[in-house]
């Protein structure tokens, strides 16, 4: 019988032939008999590619943009002047924590995790079935594995209780789990995978998820979030999985910050996960911050060509926590604006577009925010030439080293009764002497408190999306903040979408919604 088959050219998995790349590509060819599939490794690797190219999907501003950023204390969307950003009033609703399952980055980033699930068990099925063999196919069903196990980690981070599905031939409509139960199943997931893995970082694995370091690194994540996602605190094994990433060869902190975003970031030696965008091969989920946050004047400043949509920007408090000589202030664009060549960029003959860290609102139709309220987001490198629906070519960082040295940092804290010892903070120090160039401005362990650690995870990693975790962890996320009331806790978790719960009624809604 013959079937047709969606075929990824992911040139990431090139690596596997005597040339290496990192970048993703997409391809579709015409049908293939499935059981003329599969002949080689490189066949095998290349249907293993359609995971990367569905990672990608993970910066759409209607997915992960909305569920790890819009909502948090670090970004905002508001209604500006000239009627632009009301879109029904999702933006609104998402910062004031006003959650509705119908609301659409429910349903995208539900589709995200799930679409990813189904796909990692639709390549095990197929590569279980395949009669080739080679050196190293093990190896290849940990690392689809693995990646299943980050888009459950996801699913169970945003949505909590969900169904478990390992099995592509089982029709039947799947379970609800608790938070608890799925959390145990991708710990043993990754646990089990984890021999099978690369010892450490080269060319041929950049960008996958077959390295120990990711799967330690997201080990340690879901170790630090276990008091809130299993209901118990795990505080050696969130310092034991940090300090198995720390004590991989290969990974360091650059001197300069900026070289983990640049457009060529490839080389990062801090970087342990990404996902690879290029703005020629990269096609359909796209990587496009210029345009989320930028004036479309911005164009003349960068040397851009594709129209900017003046949405996205910093929240006051959140720029205000920034020391002045804090070298990553520059992750954000902040005053008169000028083009590449320095004439001023005016918003009308007596205006200049001047990004301002003050908003006057965030819907207030009769006194708007301003066009160029709050400040915009530059940690990435813009790359002059970008046309219209024409990807950056930086690769999205999902996780870092700093991450392993502050993840532990807190775990020894947490473990101290929330208090700093010596050892945590030397830890936060080597992150912090990068921001400033020298130890002036180093923490003590009088200084370094919960909440001034929950400030410098947010500096260092801002709009990483890692945000939301971190305030839910401080049980920060239902306080009050500008034009956001405080929460509801059962808005710590987002509500099952209204269209999967109809096709599942064996699914049932989130408490609270």
């Amino acid at each position: 019988m013959k079937k047709s088959i969606l075929k990824y050219t992911v040139l990431l998995c090139c690596v596997m032939s005597s040339w290496s790349c990192t970048k993703l590509d997409e391809e579709v060819f015409s049908s293939i008999p499935a059981d003329g599939f599969f002949r080689n490794e490189a066949e095998v690797m290349t249907n293993v590619g359609r995971i990367y190219a569905q990672l990608r999907r993970i910066t759409g501003r209607f997915g992960a943009g909305s569920l790890d950023l819009v909502g948090t204390d670090e970004c905002i969307i508001p209604f500006r002047e000239t009627n632009l950003w009301y879109d029904n009033g999702l933006w609104i609703a998402l910062h004031r924590h006003q959650y509705d399952p119908n609301l659409t980055p429910m349903s995208v980033g539900y589709s995200f995790c799930f679409d990813g699930i189904s796909m990692c068990n639709q390549i095990l099925y197929q590569l279980g079935g395949s009669k080739v063999d080679f050196a190293g196919k093990d190896k290849i069903f940990a690392e689809v594995k693995i990646a299943r196990a980050f888009f459950y980690y996801r699913a169970m981070d945003w949505f909590g209780n969900i169904p478990i599905s390992t099995d592509f031939k089982d029709v039947t409509l799947p379970g609800q789990h608790t938070r608890a139960e799925v959390w145990d199943f991708i710990v043993k997931e990754i646990k089990d995978n984890l021999p099978l893995l690369n010892d450490a970082p080269n060319t041929n694995n950049y960008g996958r998820t077959s390295t120990k370091a990711m799967a330690n690194m997201m080990l340690a994540k879901l170790y630090l979030n276990a008091e809130k996602w299993k209901g118990a605190a795990m505080w050696d094994e969130t310092i034991a999985s940090a300090e198995a990433v720390i004590n991989t060869p290969g990974y360091s902190l650059p001197a300069d910050y900026f070289s983990n975003f640049a457009v060529n970031n490839a080389g990062s030696k801090e970087n342990i996960f990404v996902v690879p965008y290029d703005k020629t091969r990269t096609t359909g989920s796209i990587l496009q911050l210029h345009c989320w946050t930028l004036h479309t004047l911005s164009q003349q400043t960068f040397g851009l060509i594709a129209f900017t949509w003046d949405g996205y920007a910093g929240m006051e408090d959140f720029y205000n926590a920034y020391d002045a000589s804090d070298k990553r202030i520059k992750s954000w664009l902040v005053g008169p604006q000028f083009s590449a060549s320095g004439q001023p960029l005016m918003l009308s003959p007596t205006r200049q577009l001047t990004y301002r860290n003050h908003i006057n609102a965030l819907y207030n139709p009769t006194a708007p925010a301003l066009l160029d309220d709050g400040v915009r987001f530059k940690k990435y490198e813009y790359e002059a030439g970008l046309k219209d629906n024409e990807s950056m070519s930086n690769d999205w960082v999902v996780f870092r080293y700093a991450d392993a040295l502050m993840t532990k940092a807190e775990a020894l804290m947490r473990k101290n009764g929330n208090v700093a010892t010596q050892q945590a903070v030397d830890l936060v120090n080597q992150v912090r002497f990068r921001a400033f160039g020298d130890h002036s401005h180093d923490y003590t362990i009088a200084t370094l408190t919960m909440n001034e650690l929950l400030a410098e995870l947010g500096r260092e990693f801002v709009w990483e999306y890692h945000r939301r975790q971190d305030l839910i962890r401080f049980n920060k996320w239902n306080v009050a903040w500008f034009e956001k009331p405080a929460g509801n806790p059962n808005h710590e978790l987002y509500p099952i979408p209204t269209a999967v719960l109809n096709v599942n009624p064996k699914l049932r809604q989130n408490p609270g919604y």
